[in-house]
């Protein structure tokens, strides 16, 4: 982030209804249901999309420009009017989206670059609006029509920067996000509230990334032996497929005297989570 947020207590989100049609999250279509996972073998560490964000507030890309502008808008539980920003895009002057709707107390952080998300010489837009532990993350195709391909509310992920990692080598990146749906369980501290990495691939079919910690196990689980907590372990494990071996080394390892409660916790927060009625979605070959 370009400047330091300090606050306490929780996070207040306003997600804005303003957003033109063409980025309103839309239901996703489990189209990988039936791939087998992917062998990986890489040591390369993601990139982080705050390195190619630019330092003004216009971009232009062929037709196509993007337009950081500000607003103030009235905040629940602080007394005045607060500035925000967002970003509008156009092509040949008509606006065909605005990203916009996460702030909270101090502001917010509106940034936007272009990275070669899908291979070749095309580069995609990138969009992110943040707050501290928290923000919405966008990549729109541009070529040859746009598209919005991710957005991170759609699956309830996304804390202050998108990360991404060509990680099965095809061309195509990867994207890393935190899922957030962990916040606020069971009193646990931000220091030690699960916060599982799910990645994205990009399906031809959806046309649109699309979570996929399962079809990249090898990825997924990689050093989980080396995991120090074990809800963030038993989690791993989920996320890649492998609940019920998640589960059995919940159920062997956690030896506090609220594992149930826990357990039963974590289960009623996963069945709302976007990523893991995906991955375990009931149309899908086991």
């Amino acid at each position: 982030m370009k400047f330091l947020l300090k606050y306490s207590g929780f996070i207040l989100l306003v997600f804005s209804v303003n957003c033109v049609s063409s980025v309103i999250p839309q239901q996703p279509v489990n189209t990988n249901r039936e791939s087998p996972s992917i062998p990986v073998e890489t040591n390369e560490e993601p990139k982080l999309m705050s390195d190619v964000f630019v330092t003004t507030d216009t971009l232009t890309e062929g037709d196509y420009s993007v337009v950081k502008l500000k607003k103030k808008v009235k905040i629940e539980e602080t007394p005045d009017l607060t500035e925000v920003s967002y970003a509008v895009l156009k092509r040949k002057g008509k606006v065909l989206a605005k990203f916009d709707g996460v702030y909270f107390g101090l502001g917010n952080v509106t940034e936007f670059g272009l990275f070669p998300f899908l291979g070749g010489n095309a580069r995609q837009l990138v969009v992110s609006q943040t707050i501290p532990r928290g923000g919405r993350h966008w990549i729109v195709n541009l070529s040859p029509n746009f598209r919005v391909i991710y957005d991170s509310a759609d699956y309830g992920v996304g804390r202050e920067d998108l990360s991404v990692l060509d990680i099965d080598k095809d061309g195509r990146y990867e994207v890393l996000q935190e899922d957030v749906s962990f916040y606020g369980l069971d009193g646990f501290s931000m220091a030690d509230t699960p916060l599982p990495t799910v990645i994205f691939k990009y399906d031809e079919q959806a046309r649109k990334y699309l979570p996929a910690n399962h079809l990249f196990k090898d990825y997924a689980l990689k050093n989980i032996d080396k995991q120090s907590k074990m809800l963030d372990k038993t989690l791993r494990y989920i996320y890649a497929g492998e609940e019920q071996k998640g589960w059995a080394f919940f159920d062997r390892e956690y030896k506090s005297s609220n594992k149930e409660d826990l357990k039963y916790k974590v289960t009623v927060i996963l069945k709302k989570d976007p990523v893991y009625k995906f991955i375990y979605a009931k149309s899908r070959t086991k």
